[in-house]
């Protein structure tokens, strides 16, 4: 009898515990593996994964909704968004927002003469305050270089920014992302659960 109810009760607590919340850090656990690696690569084509920590948190939300539904193509970033729900997107970009960093006063910045179209949205130095448009500052440089080529050649869809991109040469391309890169804002979140530079 004590281990006929001694078993209901493992069978019991393990359903239970099948369907409690978890946490933003163990939902982020998965994002880590390849976001947590520092100067990770993608491959077809190879760049960076890019850094999460200090982004806007209504960035990251629009971003995993997007590759959810489609409207965003990443292969291996879809499969991961795919069985999210609101509130598991909600969740880890609360986690990955929640890391911050210090970022240089305007005035330390000198700006280029190709980033004059990229203030309005993302700031002078790529530290947008604007929720919905993503932090750039201090992200990988060929992360930002492939995103730039992705919007000039319609493959990621945006229309403001595939109207800038289709503006801009190769050249002026990897002059932004190499300003933006050397700027100061993304975090790289370790395994750790910790912020570390590159």
């Amino acid at each position: 009898m004590k281990f006929s109810i001694f078993v209901a009760s493992v069978f019991l607590f393990s359903s239970f515990s099948l369907y409690a919340e978890k946490s933003p850090e163990e939902l982020s656990s998965t994002c880590l593996g390849c976001h947590g690696v520092v100067s990770y690569n993608n491959i077809y084509p190879t760049y960076k994964v890019p850094k999460l920590g200090n982004q806007h948190k209504d960035y990251i939300v629009a971003a995993l909704k997007a590759y959810r539904s489609g409207e965003r193509s990443h292969t291996t970033m879809k499969a991961h968004a795919a069985n999210l729900s609101d509130l598991d997107i909600d969740k880890i970009a609360d986690y990955f927002s929640s890391f911050k960093a210090k970022i240089a006063t305007p005035e330390d910045v000198k700006m280029i003469d190709e980033a004059n179209s990229c203030v309005g949205c993302h700031g002078v130095d790529g530290n947008s305050e604007v929720p919905t448009f993503p932090r750039i500052a201090g992200q990988y440089e060929d992360y930002l270089y492939q995103s730039l080529k992705s919007y000039k050649n319609g493959k990621r869809n945006n229309a403001i920014m595939n109207g800038v991109a289709s503006t801009l040469n190769d050249d002026q391309m990897r002059k932004l992302s190499k300003y933006f890169a050397s700027q100061k804002g993304m975090l790289n979140i370790n395994q750790g659960r910790v912020a570390i530079k590159d």
